[in-house]
């Protein structure tokens, strides 16, 4: 009685896990996505032991990429990175180095238009909107590093090379939350930088 009852429940979870994943996915998502597992197993790539399969992965992937905010915008920032190493450790390491480095120019470039787009519906003309915009993204360095120094990873898989080495191809993401928290942190830094800006300029002239 109890052996059915597990059975009775596994099957609960199955057709749960079906239904979510159904409602996450169209059909033709899920077509792309079965396309691009085969790819990548004819390729050669695999998971570690434990890991979750390239299938799981992608899925998960794909479904973070197709989620939208409230205003239509991608709720996520995706970056992607593989490298070549005698060992898997080594090889992993640089791959997320190189996947982040592409979230941080993407945070960069999305950063900068934001805080242009801000600046320019104040008393700014689009030039110098966009000078100020760039100045000031610039100097958050530190603040862009460290919103994507602890990303999610999506996909972590390899393949075993013919001359012994491995590669790792890495992907990860980051909520774009963080890109409107710092870009109200730059437009704030802007408009007090601009301020004392124009402030010295009437002293200047009271000079």
């Amino acid at each position: 009685m109890k052996t059915i009852k597990i059975i009775a429940a596994l099957l609960m979870l199955f057709a749960f896990t079906a239904n979510v994943n159904a409602q996450f996915l169209t059909k033709e998502q899920e077509k792309a996505v079965k396309k691009d597992v085969k790819r990548y197993e004819k390729e050669g790539w695999k998971v570690k032991p434990g890991s979750p399969s390239i299938a799981m992965q992608l899925t998960k992937s794909y479904q973070m990429a197709w989620e939208k905010t409230a205003e239509g915008t991608d709720q996520w920032i995706m970056g992607e990175g593989s490298s070549v190493g005698t060992i898997y450790d080594a090889a992993r390491t640089q791959a997320i180095t190189v996947a982040q480095g592409e979230i941080g120019r993407k945070l960069r470039t999305d950063l900068t238009a934001q805080v242009e787009q801000d600046l320019a519906n104040e008393q700014l003309g689009g030039g110098e909107a966009e000078s100020i915009a760039q100045t000031i993204v610039n100097s958050m360095g530190k603040s862009v590093d460290q919103s994507i120094g602890r990303p999610s990873s999506l996909i972590e898989m390899y393949r075993d090379l013919p001359n012994g080495n491995v590669e790792v191809l890495m992907r990860l993401a980051i909520s774009s939350a963080k890109l409107d928290a710092l870009a109200k942190e730059a437009v704030d830094k802007a408009r007090k930088e601009y301020l004392q800006k124009r402030v010295k300029e009437v002293k200047d002239k009271m000079e």
